[in-house]
């Protein structure tokens, strides 16, 4: 039986310069994680995150709280998908469904409220292959295929336990591999993943169980309400 550990990354520097960086309430909560998983006296067979800076550095932040770092290795497998290139494809197209001008686009964006109910449109019109006038980018399906197959890669690793670093799609997916979600709910799922929480799934003869979902103990026993985020 192999056991997934699936994390998301540290809270990213959304409205804040580049977003594929952690801010640093992110990096705090990278390392409580690590601190944690030393307490618990979990040991992995491999280490592994996506090949996102946010991944990558959420990754590097939970090793400083091991007393022996161990060795390990970035996928582009489980990095996310390319949110931005669907927002410049499908945002125009949603701003005028809920009424927005074009020059609107920094109220929408100042607005939290309304800037999540236009992201939810936007990936619906994702999910859904809408045609667009942008360059080509990684459809649904595709994303789906090259998640499924990577978890299928995992499990046969013949490895005990894995951690994976990467992001709520990703997540998202797996657990829907292991429920059988449909995508609208699969996709509702990934508005709830905490930033560096953990997910625990077990494989048996090809088959994928959850175990445990969205675990954020370490960040709610560190007794600080801002360390529980969604972006």
């Amino acid at each position: 039986m192999t056991r997934l550990y699936l994390v998301r990354h540290g809270q990213a520097s959304f409205g804040a310069g580049p977003y594929d960086r952690l801010s640093p309430l992110g990096e705090r909560q990278s390392l409580l994680l690590g601190q944690h998983l030393q307490r618990i006296g979990l040991r992995a067979d491999a280490w592994l995150s996506g090949t996102l800076d946010r991944q990558r550095s959420t990754l590097a932040g939970m090793l400083q709280g091991l007393e022996a770092p161990p060795s390990t290795e970035a996928l582009a497998s489980f990095n996310e998908y390319d949110h931005e290139a669907i927002l410049s494809a499908y945002l125009p197209r949603v701003m005028k469904e809920m009424g927005f001008a074009p020059d609107q686009l920094n109220v929408l964006f100042t607005d939290n409220r309304q800037f999540q109910a236009a992201f939810v449109r936007v990936m619906r019109h994702w999910m859904d292959g809408a045609p667009h006038e942008r360059a080509p980018f990684e459809t649904w399906e595709a994303f789906q295929a090259r998640l499924g197959e990577s978890l299928e890669q995992l499990t046969r690793s013949h490895h005990e336990r894995i951690v994976v670093v990467t992001s709520g799609g990703p997540i998202a997916l797996a657990v829907q591999v292991a429920l059988g979600l449909t995508p609208e709910k699969t996709f509702a799922l990934n508005w709830a993943i905490y930033n560096a929480s953990l997910t625990e799934l077990r494989a048996r003869r090809g088959t994928l169980m959850l175990s445990s979902f969205n675990t954020v103990a370490h960040l709610e026993l560190a007794g600080d309400p801002s360390l529980l985020t969604y972006r």
